[in-house]
């Protein structure tokens, strides 16, 4: 089940979950990756932004994933931190993610939905691949910091293709 975060025990589940994410990036990135500044970058994005949504995935019951979503300029959305516990994974809770995310982009307007993901995380290559995103060069409209974009992978998606 994927639900909007809404209440303040919502932001404790998620905050919890982006921990996790962020501790599973610092693994593979090393110390250029600092999880607690880039948690605190979340928390206060998700709060300083109008234009961000957040959503939490139940699997039997408890909380296993997350997803962020931001208006960037324009026509363009983008998503990060898309997050299944590992031991959710293989369940469809990351496809239902990212659906949820390109449907909520559609209905506010957005053309293109656009990611970065690392290069290790084939699984989630694979799953955007599956879903109609493309492999582009850097898009102005990132939240990634240049000083990462040689290490990131970007994908977009026509969301106007979705509705085929």
């Amino acid at each position: 089940m994927i639900t909007p975060v809404a209440s303040d025990g919502d932001y404790s589940t998620l905050r919890a979950l982006l921990s996790d994410y962020h501790e599973w990036m610092h693994e593979h990135a090393g110390d250029v990756y600092g999880p607690d500044a880039e948690l605190r970058h979340d928390v206060e994005s998700l709060a300083d932004d109008p234009e961000s949504w957040a959503w939490i995935a139940s699997h039997d019951g408890e909380p296993a994933g997350c997803v962020l979503l931001y208006g960037t300029a324009g026509d363009v959305a983008e998503f990060k931190r898309l997050w299944v516990d590992p031991a959710a994974r293989g369940s469809g809770l990351g496809r239902a993610l990212v659906e949820t995310v390109a449907e909520k982009a559609h209905t506010e307007g957005y053309e293109t939905l656009g990611l970065t993901t690392p290069p290790w995380a084939t699984a989630a290559h694979e799953l955007y691949e599956s879903l109609g995103f493309e492999r582009t060069p850097p898009y102005p409209e990132t939240r990634l910091p240049e000083q990462f974009h040689d290490e990131a992978l970007f994908m977009q998606l026509k969301l106007s293709a979705t509705e085929e």
